[in-house]
């Protein structure tokens, strides 16, 4: 009789979970990506103020990370039109995404069916399907609404996120439910911690969902701090917030890049976004029944901009294949 094959769910979005999940995609496992779905930037913008549609930008990533199909058809879900006024700045996959929910007639069919299409290794859903709005507020009492305006802020980018919500509340779905329900591994990161991360833990369910399943949990510390959502967080600052959104008793492992051998042009680059790397000081904080691996984790390439994308990203990113063989690490042993 065949082994049944781990179940791996990774919570986020955004291009840190795009990058683990291109590792993921070749691995003995059976992967479930649940997305977050606050974006409101760039192309997302528009999916909303002009079509009524939930973001998929994150969606669309995890699609071409975990499709099976060739270069072409992954690349045109990836590209990014920057010529005109009216389509500069969306990319194709979003377009087509809009275009296949109004011939079926829901989000949730047009994803499954554009999974079919592109050949998906695993299962890509959204944490909920409810319209909703991240909800900020800083040390100063001053309240910020919308995940572009947290993500690239227009006030002081060094002040720190007190508490996170969304407006109205955000209910989990049952499908994400079932999948945290059925995981032997949740793994949270990497990418945006407030944005991303925590984002998927303050919608109503998920945190009491981690904390009823049986599955280890793993937090992917970030490469990078971040002005405007985690200004020169340390380890044990993301670790100290991440216990304000769920049980730091279900945290079983943090793992960790040891290899920050970064180039000078991106260090001179981060430095000019108020962003440096992310220190780990976990020998003055962790909690005794979390364990810190520690592995050489970072991709040496670097990632420059697309054209006609009107969002930061990240420069450094880790390396797909080396942090998913960590990941794996986690269900072998």
């Amino acid at each position: 009789m065949p082994r049944k094959k781990s179940s791996i769910v990774v919570i986020g979005g955004g291009t840190g979970t795009y990058t683990l999940l291109s590792g993921l995609r070749d691995m003995d496992a059976n992967v479930t990506a649940l997305m977050t779905m606050v974006d409101d930037g760039g192309s997302n913008r528009i999916l909303r103020d002009e079509f009524g549609l939930l973001p998929t930008s994150g969606v669309r990533l995890a699609m071409v990370a975990l499709s099976a199909q060739h270069s072409l058809l992954r690349e045109l879900f990836l590209y990014r039109f920057h010529k005109g006024t009216g389509i500069s700045g969306m990319t194709f996959g979003n377009l087509f995404l809009a275009a296949v929910t109004d011939i079926v007639g829901t989000q949730k069919e047009a994803i499954e069916k554009t999974c079919q299409l592109l050949s998906v290794r695993g299962t890509i859903l959204p944490i909920s399907y409810d319209d909703v709005r991240l909800v900020a507020t800083y040390e100063n009492g001053h309240q910020v609404i919308g995940e572009h305006m947290i993500d690239e802020p227009h006030h002081d980018g060094t002040l720190r996120i007190t508490n996170m919500t969304t407006i109205p509340k955000a209910r989990i779905s049952k499908e994400a439910r079932a999948a945290i329900f059925e995981a032997d591994l949740i793994v949270l990161g990497p990418g945006d911690f407030y944005t991303n991360t925590v984002a998927n833990l303050v919608v109503e369910g998920v945190a009491d969902a981690i904390n009823g399943s049986k599955a280890k949990v793993v937090f992917v510390s970030n490469l990078m701090t971040k002005y405007g959502e985690a200004y020169n967080y340390t380890l044990c600052d993301y670790i100290t917030d991440l216990s304000a959104y769920m049980s730091i008793e279900r945290l079983d492992a943090v793992l960790v890049n040891t290899d920050t051998d970064y180039s000078v042009d991106a260090m001179e680059k981060y430095k000019s976004e108020n962003s440096i790397p992310v220190v780990d000081d976990t020998d003055s904080c962790i909690h005794s029944h979390i364990q810190i691996v520690r592995l050489p984790l970072s991709s040496h390439e670097i990632v420059d901009p697309q054209k006609g994308d009107l969002v930061k990203r990240s420069m450094i990113r880790h390396d797909s294949q080396k942090l998913a063989k960590a990941i794996m690490r986690f269900i072998q042993h």
